[in-house]
């Protein structure tokens, strides 16, 4: 999206408009959880296995089931890490929005330079408000560029933070 076409009003009223990053930080928080439980599942599972195959279960067949959880368990674990990276991602893509609302000029601002511009081209006799209208119009340029400045980062942060390695079946 070219963000340097769209006037500072439309980019900020967007962004304060939008739903804000707590549906992002509700997902890190959820991935967390869902991180936190594989791994105590792993890890409990795996301090069963080992305590019952090393103490009271012992033969052929406890080799062979400690070998066959040992896939489950490593899967476990990797989905775990996956689900730990999904929360980690999910928070930056919160903190890549929150920086970009912070960066973006805030309506009232906006409001009251394009009310100003109007002040003073209604008063312009002359051409005496002139100077002081250019004032405005530059800043209101500058406006227009660190919204779009705010954007494009917003936008290059959210991309690197939205892209997530895909999770593996458990296996059979």
């Amino acid at each position: 999206m070219d963000f340097g076409a769209l006037p500072p009003e439309v980019t900020s009223a967007k962004m304060y408009a939008g739903p804000g990053a707590g549906s992002l930080l509700l997902a890190a928080a959820g991935w967390e959880a869902v991180a936190d439980e594989l791994y105590c599942a792993a890890n409990s599972c795996a301090a069963t296995i080992s305590a019952i195959t090393g103490q009271t279960w012992i033969g052929q067949a406890a080799v062979a089931m400690a070998t066959a959880t040992g896939p489950y368990l490593a899967w476990m674990t990797a989905t775990a890490d996956l689900a730990r990276q999904s929360a980690v991602q999910a928070q930056a893509a919160a903190g890549a929005f929150e920086t970009a609302l912070a960066a973006v000029v805030p309506l009232p601002v906006i409001a009251a330079n394009r009310a100003l511009l109007m002040l003073l081209s209604a008063t312009n006799v002359l051409g005496v408000n002139a100077p002081a209208i250019a004032a405005v119009e530059a800043e209101y340029g500058e406006m227009w560029a660190q919204d779009a400045a705010a954007m494009y980062g917003y936008a290059g942060a959210s991309a690197a933070a939205s892209t997530l390695t895909g999770f593996a079946p458990p296996p059979r």
